[in-house]
């Protein structure tokens, strides 16, 4: 029975759920133009400073001496970075392929955008530093997508270094879009914070609809397994100790700040991924999404109250 396998294969794949993120951009024309302001920094000499500050008045600050920029391009530590960024990224066209996908997605949800120039610079190891939308400029801190195990990341938290990889790069530049639709909420209630997070998040995935959540959220395997397993009860823990609805601002660094993990003060806390709260308002703005077949577009300008009310989010 030859048959037999692929008539099964087929049967799985037809009751597979619709991802409703899933669409078709092949047709959506964008011209992605990379320029590499960090090799054309660090490849020149000297001489060549005045010449660059007249090309990128944007990147070197007026009141900053000339010696100092020249100081940078001769560092050896930013040396070794570039010789590092230039051995994983040798050509724009990894970086091409994946913004190019993401451009694709937000003009097929906002056909208003215009596709920015994308410049590519480094952070000098400054890790908040990832992906920045202004105006019609993309700026792209390049060093910080090497590899979670390049040899320039030692030291840096593992929870970080993990999230330094090719892989995240359309993310984070995802992100940055993102950021630019929602507005952040007026009331700081942590419910606020929560869903405007969550907004970001599902905004995020619309436009990386490929990667899948531990990407998104920057989790490990483990963690992400964490969060899904004991999501009911951490809702629970939220719901129990009336956190929904405070201003307390030291509920960010326990929910929802960059950390190693979430602040339960408890046993639990090592095993938990940090910016728990943050998963919890991305999975509240999923199931608003999935149950009022909300349009991608019109997400960003729904309120706090109408997402979580018709959200039910109930999680088992």
């Amino acid at each position: 029975m030859r048959w037999a396998l692929p008539l099964v294969v087929l049967l799985l794949l037809q009751c597979r759920p619709h991802d409703p993120l899933d669409v078709d951009v092949s047709s959506i024309p964008v011209k992605v133009h990379i320029d590499r302001f960090d090799r054309k920094f660090y490849g020149a000499s000297p001489a060549e400073l005045p010449a660059l500050k007249k090309a990128y008045p944007l990147l070197f600050s007026p009141g900053v001496p000339d010696s100092v920029w020249t100081a940078k391009m001769q560092d050896s530590l930013l040396l070794k970075l570039k010789r590092q960024v230039d051995s994983v990224y040798p050509d724009n066209r990894f970086i091409e392929q994946e913004l190019t996908g993401v451009f694709k997605h937000v003009k097929y949800y906002f056909p208003g955008f215009h596709t920015p120039r994308t410049v590519t610079l480094f952070s000098d190891w400054d890790y908040t530093k990832r992906s920045l939308m202004a105006d019609s400029l993309h700026f792209l801190f390049i060093d910080n997508f090497l590899g979670r195990d390049n040899p320039v990341y030692a030291g840096v938290p593992e929870y970080i270094a993990q999230t330094m990889t090719p892989r995240h790069l359309a993310v984070f530049a995802a992100a940055s879009v993102a950021e630019q639709k929602v507005s952040y909420p007026q009331t700081h209630s942590l419910l606020n914070k929560m869903i405007y997070y969550g907004k970001i998040l599902y905004l995020t995935r619309a436009f990386v609809p490929q990667v899948p959540d531990s990407i998104l959220l920057g989790y490990s395997s483990v963690k992400m397994q964490w969060a899904s397993k004991h999501e009911a009860e951490v809702w629970l823990y939220f719901l129990d100790n009336k956190l929904l609805y405070s201003t307390d601002p030291k509920l960010d660094a326990r929910f929802l700040d960059l950390s190693p993990f979430s602040k339960f003060y408890a046993g639990i806390d090592n095993q938990s991924p940090g910016m728990i709260g943050r998963y919890l308002g991305y999975r509240i703005v999923q199931a608003y999404m999935q149950r009022t077949h909300t349009p991608v577009q019109e997400l960003p300008r729904k309120s706090v109250d109408e997402i979580f009310r018709q959200s039910k989010y109930k999680p088992e």
